[in-house]
């Protein structure tokens, strides 16, 4: 592995002058512009720029905001929302005191930062991010093989966000990580992991034609980056010109010349993918090796393990030299025990010491050179093309133009994406930010800022959000921060048919939108009110329990699916088309492609496996534990704030009352009341509530 120098950005970028197409721009190719904040008839209401924004625009079209939200709606709201887990019983009690009815903001915020100096914070919107990331620990596609190395990416998503790491170093690290300057091993080390993200997306690793195979990695890649970063469909332009967006066929390829000069190494094993690469080696460089080290026995047996197959397989090909025939099902398997001992033998040193092996990209030794495809065929090259960037981003003036002494380009590109003069990138993560917490974004297509994408809803709002951004050092905690602190956010969800009639999908935002929980936050929720949540990161990867391989020949769905382990549901195996069963079912992506935003589905499964799954009954058991433990007349407040935040109603104290009488009436044993107990923390689980945020 080496580390190349490159040109300075600004030596490197030469721009010249020319006068504005008379063409109108289109709106996200133009600089975000501030604008003072508008004019507002109740000016009590606002307690910032945002709200000033939101407001007006409201106003303009007949809507007045909610009421408050309550402050122990506010509490759960914030508890989900940065941290992707309910407050307790005690929590909730304690902040609504501090609070207060009228919202004490001094208050709110010591929450707010609190939540955010959490752990939890980084495991949360670290899915946001790993979402866009397309991230999986496999390949997917036409033989879905096993990353059993991808856990680093996702643990590097997690720790940067914790440490709000600036979101222009954070884009840097991962679309150049390796070519950036460093201080120490493992430093680099640790940037290697980040670019993960161009390692871990979808690949069809059965393609028999290599530059076929290649090809179509540079293009998963070209797409992934120009989706999450910029929020543009770039890869529409790889066989003809963008269709929609002023991308020319020529841009396209101009990436694709500094995606063909890097190696993409992702590791697997080799009998079983015709398109199989090596892992970086960065033993001793300060990372975690993810595995434990040999005993002397255990080292013997993997040797003789080792030797064994390769002497099978040796006996099988002599016998098809000699002309006997064994079956195709005999050969593979032979050659993948082989190549599955061999492998694992090749990851610890000879005193059977684990390597540490990462995914991660690096520039090629010999360069490349790429040439427009007619109609992206591979056998119709056309003319010769150089590293570049995207043109339509540059309007009025000529493109940068990429001048490399050596290397592929990607620190230049990586610097143009992450500037603060690129007119996309900042609007694009303060739109996702604004989605992530609101529910939709100022863009409605969070990954489509072209011309088939929708128009921001409030466009001068969202320019001072992106130019906020990057006012604060590019820091999304801080904007996150600003954001919960507004009365926009702080609205309560109450529905009226007039603001109703006038605005059904809540577009000017006259009050907070219910939400569904995402997936893990629904599983993580359940763990969390059971008492039975791990909150340590698992010291090894759960996905090693399943094996190394190819989904279906070597590494089985069954043996993936039964791998559970009471820890937060981002640290749960992430295979492509066989994810944990409460994934599936509430519409966590299967990471095929870029998925910023995700479906949300109200299906009968869901209420059938909360009411039949056995881990959910499991929760509920350890729930009415925690309950049983409590006297009876603080068993139905302690449960309620528990699952939704709040006591019961009058009503509900009735019914639940009722309820545990009838039970204990039909049989006065013990078992029956902790039966009556289990059913009833059952119920608390199955309730639509719990899976809301309010």
């Amino acid at each position: 592995m080496k580390r190349l120098l490159f040109l300075p950005l600004f030596a490197a970028l030469t721009c010249q002058g020319q006068e504005a197409s008379k063409k109108e721009v289109f709106w996200s190719f133009r600089q975000p512009v501030n604008v003072s904040p508008p004019a507002v008839k109740n000016a009590s209401w606002p307690l910032s720029i945002v709200d000033r924004h939101v407001l007006a625009a409201q106003e303009k079209n007949g809507l007045s905001p909610a009421k408050p939200a309550e402050a122990r709606v506010l509490v759960r709201r914030l508890f989900f929302a940065l941290c992707g887990l309910p407050p307790s019983a005690e929590i909730v009690e304690h902040w609504q005191r501090e609070i207060g009815p009228d919202l004490n903001q001094t208050a709110i915020a010591a929450l707010v930062d609190s939540l955010l100096k959490s752990p939890r914070f980084g495991e949360h919107w670290g899915q946001h991010w790993l979402d866009v990331a397309r991230f999986a620990e496999s390949t997917g596609g036409d033989a879905n093989g096993i990353h059993p190395y991808a856990w680093r990416y996702r643990d590097y998503v997690i720790d940067s966000l914790n440490a709000d790491k600036a979101f222009d170093r954070f884009i840097r690290e991962q679309i150049a990580g390796d070519l950036l300057p460093i201080s120490s091993d493992k430093e680099w080390a640790q940037n290697l992991v980040a670019t993960g993200f161009l390692a871990v997306g979808q690949k069809l690793v059965g393609e028999v034609e290599d530059r076929k195979f290649h090809a179509d990695l540079v293009d998963e890649q070209i797409d992934a980056t120009t989706r999450a970063f910029l929020g543009l469909t770039a890869a529409c332009a790889r066989c003809h010109d963008h269709k929609t967006d002023p991308i020319p066929q020529a841009d396209y390829y101009a990436l694709a010349a500094i995606f063909r000069n890097t190696e993409t190494h992702y590791g697997l094993i080799k009998a079983q993918s015709r398109q199989y690469s090596t892992l970086l080696d960065v033993t001793g460089m300060g990372l975690s090796a993810g595995r434990d080290a040999l005993t002397a026995q255990q080292l013997a047996e993997m040797k003789a393990e080792q030797e064994a197959t390769a002497q099978k397989m040796d006996d099988i090909m002599r016998t098809i030299r000699g002309g006997d025939g064994v079956t195709r099902a005999m050969l593979r398997r032979s050659r993948t025990q082989r190549d599955q001992s061999e492998a694992l033998m090749q990851s610890y040193d000879a005193q059977g010491n684990p390597l540490t092996l990462i995914m991660g990209v690096q520039d090629r030794d010999a360069p490349l050179e790429t040439r427009i495809l007619e109609r992206g065929e591979l056998d119709k090259p056309g003319a010769l093309v150089s590293a570049g960037f995207l043109r339509a981003l540059h309007p009025g003036s000529t493109p940068p133009t990429l001048r490399l002494r050596e290397g592929s380009g990607r620190l230049q590109f990586a610097d143009w994406l992450a500037s603060p003069r690129n007119p996309l990138t900042a609007r694009v993560i303060a739109n996702r930010t604004w989605h992530w917490l609101f529910g939709q974004g100022l863009v409605r297509t969070v990954d489509d800022f072209g011309a088939t994408g929708d128009k921001p809803t409030h466009p001068e709002l969202l320019d001072h959000l992106a130019l906020r951004l990057i006012e604060q050092k590019w820091s999304l905690k801080a904007l996150i921060r600003e954001l919960v602190l507004t009365r926009t956010w702080q609205q309560a969800s109450t529905f009226d048919a007039e603001d109703f009639e006038r605005d059904p999908d809540n577009v000017f935002l006259w009050r907070m939108s219910p939400r569904r929980l995402e997936a893990e936050a629904v599983r993580d929720a359940m763990l969390a009110v059971s008492g039975k949540l791990d909150l340590t990161r698992p010291a090894k990867p759960l996905i090693a329990a399943a094996g190394e391989g190819t989904v279906g020949q070597a590494v089985f769905e069954p043996e993936i699916r039964k791998i559970a382990a009471p820890v937060r549901s981002v640290y749960l195996p992430r295979v492509r088309s066989v994810l944990p069963e409460m994934m599936e079912l509430y519409d966590a992506p299967d990471a095929s492609n870029v998925m910023g935003a995700r479906e949300t589905t109200t299906v009968p499964l869901q209420a059938l496996h909360a009411l039949n799954s056995a881990f959910v009954r499991e929760q509920a058991e350890a729930f009415a534990t925690r309950l049983g433990k409590l006297t009876v007349f603080e068993q139905l407040d302690h449960a309620w704030l528990s699952a939704f935040g709040r006591p019961p109603t009058a009503k509900e104290r009735e019914l639940a009352n009722a309820f545990s009488f009838e039970m204990e009436a039909q049989n006065q044993a013990s078992t029956s009341r902790e039966a009556a107990l289990i059913a009833f923390a059952h119920s608390l689980l199955c309730a639509a509530e719990f899976t809301v945020i309010d």
